[in-house]
């Protein structure tokens, strides 16, 4: 009979070319590693390795024997996950990414009333750009993904979380309007979220069917919270998202038009494996999402 142990060596070959790494990842010695899978090619009957130098390769039916044993440890853990889920308890780890600016708005604090209802998971929450998340993502290092919906790779599975809506925000020595036209809206100085921000472009063209050209903003800043502390202090206009408006305490210190001037921007989406679709955590932080987007 074939050990689980031996399974997981094979697992951590899968995806180590070197039997002291897998040794190292299982926490065992390397002469454990060797003879486990000497005695696992002994009950198989066929290689499951090529060996070059200190390198390993698993063998075709090596990889096809992995995959099997990786799906059969999966199986286990959605089995003991979907017991707990039914005494009412969610445990293990799940790993959520998002960009900064939801990340730091509204996902994080969220993140920690998901944690109050759920003291046995344990959560990992990162904040990075687009780029950065979706490589992590196609990893498996990420579980599951809270962006903008065209921003979602066309590989993942994703759900609707919100509609996010943006307005125009700007100082109050600032003469804007709901008669303001873009091209006197364009006079005054722009503060952009990065060198090319979507959000800015989109809404001048929701708003105004015009899409400028050549603007040269006079500050880039990453960051909605420094955008808005920025149009506090005279420096330009901007455009954010209505959610961080109502969540900020700079909101009293900067002037919109209100709803004239707010426009759709973009849906944001709850992204996710496609063989995670029966994942009991993430099915229960979906839930949970939705019903607290509600708030945005």
């Amino acid at each position: 009979m074939i050990e689980s142990s031996q399974l997981l060596v094979l697992i951590a070959l899968s995806h180590n070319e070197n039997i002291s790494k897998a040794a190292e990842e299982l926490n065992v010695t390397q002469s454990a590693v060797s003879q486990a899978l000497k005695n696992l090619e002994a009950k198989v009957g066929f290689p499951i390795v090529t060996r070059q130098g200190k390198s390993v390769n698993l063998t075709e039916s090596g990889m096809r024997l992995a995959k099997v044993a990786k799906q059969y440890f999966k199986r286990i853990e959605e089995t003991i996950e979907q017991i707990h889920l039914e005494n009412h308890e969610i445990k293990g780890k799940i790993h959520v990414g998002s960009l900064y600016g939801l990340g730091k708005t509204w996902l994080s604090s969220r993140m920690l009333d998901f944690l109050a209802a759920y003291p046995q998971l344990e959560v990992r929450l990162s904040m990075d750009f687009p780029e950065t998340l979706i490589k992590k993502f196609e990893q498996h290092e990420i579980d599951c993904l809270i962006m903008p919906e065209h921003l979602v790779p066309a590989f993942a599975d994703k759900k609707n979380l919100h509609s996010e809506y943006s307005t125009l925000v700007f100082p109050e020595s600032f003469n804007i309007t709901a008669k303001s036209d873009l091209k006197e809206i364009l006079g005054h100085p722009i503060i952009f979220y990065d060198n090319n921000d979507p959000t800015f472009y989109r809404w001048c063209r929701e708003k105004f069917s015009v899409v400028p050209r050549n603007l040269k903003p006079r500050l880039v800043v990453n960051s909605f919270g420094q955008m808005l502390q920025a149009v506090n202090e005279g420096i330009g206009i901007a455009v954010v998202p209505t959610h961080v408006m109502r969540r900020s305490y700079k909101r009293e210190n900067v002037k919109t038009v209100g709803k004239e001037f707010e426009v759709f921007n973009n849906k944001v989406s709850f992204a996710f494996h496609a063989d995670e679709a029966d994942n009991y955590k993430i099915k229960e932080l979906y839930k949970f999402l939705l019903e607290v987007a509600k708030e945005l």
